[in-house]
């Protein structure tokens, strides 16, 4: 419920209606997980066609970068554990519309509830969210002069989430309760 409310703020934050299209894989999880996956799968692409390619650099490029990805990873989460409508999941979801009157507020919030949804469903594993983005936020910042090329920045910002990863993997941190199979 969480990534749906995000996801529908961030349409409108960003006034890019193609948000929206995330309520197809919403119904579609009543029914099946893998054909919500599928939806899933086609709204990040038609996302990625819609969206202006700015240098993450500036104001509007870091913004829409921070709100795709906290957005995305928040819808994600809910497809693969299943729609939940609990009170933890509804007092997180009103912070976030309450906090979407300006994007300086928003931005602050959706940081902050994406890291608490990754603490209480992945423990330990936030720390290395939090070390990606860290990690990510100061390489970014120390080579702005020479990756002015948007596709190297996002090749950059993966390549590091890779290696947390890798690193993540090494220390047999267990991404809980996401199973590959439906039936399992």
């Amino acid at each position: 419920m969480i990534g749906l409310i995000a996801n529908i703020l961030t349409g409108i934050v960003l006034k890019n209606y193609v948000f929206l299209l995330i309520m197809l894989a919403y119904l579609l999880r009543l029914k099946s997980r893998n054909a919500s996956l599928a939806a899933f799968y086609l709204y990040v692409l038609s996302i990625a066609v819609s969206l202006p390619s700015t240098s993450i650099y500036t104001w509007e490029g870091l913004k829409l970068a921070v709100f795709v990805a906290l957005s995305t990873i928040l819808a994600l989460d809910d497809v693969l554990r299943g729609i939940r409508v609990e009170g933890e999941e509804l007092i997180l979801s009103a912070v976030l519309i309450v906090s979407a009157v300006t994007d300086y507020t928003f931005l602050i919030v959706l940081i902050a509830v994406v890291l608490y949804s990754s603490y209480r469903h992945f423990g330990k594993a936030t720390a290395y969210l939090a070390g990606w983005l860290g990690l990510s936020a100061a390489v970014m910042y120390l080579t702005r002069d020479s990756l002015t090329d948007p596709v190297a920045q996002a090749f950059v910002i993966i390549g590091l989430g890779l290696l947390f990863i890798l690193f993540a993997e090494r220390k047999d941190v267990e991404f809980l309760e996401v199973k590959l199979f439906e039936g399992e």
